[in-house]
């Protein structure tokens, strides 16, 4: 039984080659992908999510959508266009789709209940500005690399490190519980599949393939 995993930049559009070169020559049984179901239903349909939140989560969530927005408006890739060419791939060729991804509702409510009041002021305070266009160490490292591509291992890891330091919460709700749920269900498909091939984002990479080699 063979996993191959594709890290991928949800605005890259080499994102979107890589995933569909990968997938021609791996002729995978099963493909999986960083949804679920409800995220992808919202992808597919251009649907944004009206969740009833706080003013503060609300406005938070907000801001982090209209950022990832601006950057693919660079890129002129609509985010996660990789995950639905992977998932459309599959159903035109009759290939399993596998969403491994843990639920969007459950993660966001997590999260904005782990960050607690001064946690996302902090927050705001670093989105605010970065939405606006000001630099800010750590948020707006963008300008490093070509958006069009996927960033170098040294990027992600400098990202991560970053996040951990400033939002460790975020880190460990947003990177590591995601990739321990992830890391389930594709030890699950494992089983059932001799070949699959599995699309996330390319900070979720490194982790997860750790995650697999444990017992």
């Amino acid at each position: 039984m063979a996993v191959y995993i594709i890290g991928t930049s949800h605005i890259a559009r080499e994102s979107i080659d890589a995933v569909k070169e990968a997938i021609k020559e791996k002729k995978p049984e099963c493909i999986a992908v960083e949804l679920d179901y409800d995220r992808y239903y919202a992808m597919l349909y251009r649907q944004k999510g009206n969740v009833k939140l706080p003013f503060m989560q609300k406005t938070i969530l907000v801001l982090m959508q209209k950022m990832q927005e601006n950057l693919s408006k660079q890129t002129n890739i609509f985010p996660g266009q990789e995950m639905l060419s992977a998932v459309e791939y599959a159903t035109m060729n009759g290939v399993r789709v596998a969403f491994i991804d843990q639920d969007i509702n459950y993660t966001v409510s997590r999260l904005m209940k782990r960050l607690g009041f001064f946690g996302k002021l902090k927050l705001l305070l670093y989105l605010i500005p970065a939405f606006v266009g000001i630099p800010i160490k750590g948020v707006t490292m963008v300008a490093d690399f070509d958006l069009n591509k996927v960033p170098d291992e040294k990027l992600i890891e400098r990202a991560l490190v970053e996040l951990k330091r400033e939002f460790p919460v975020i880190y460990e709700v947003l990177i590591e519980e995601r990739n321990r749920h992830m890391a389930r269900n594709i030890k699950k498909l494992e089983e059932n599949f001799k070949t699959v091939v599995v699309v996330v984002g390319a900070g979720h990479v490194n982790g997860i393939k750790k995650l697999l080699k444990e017992k």
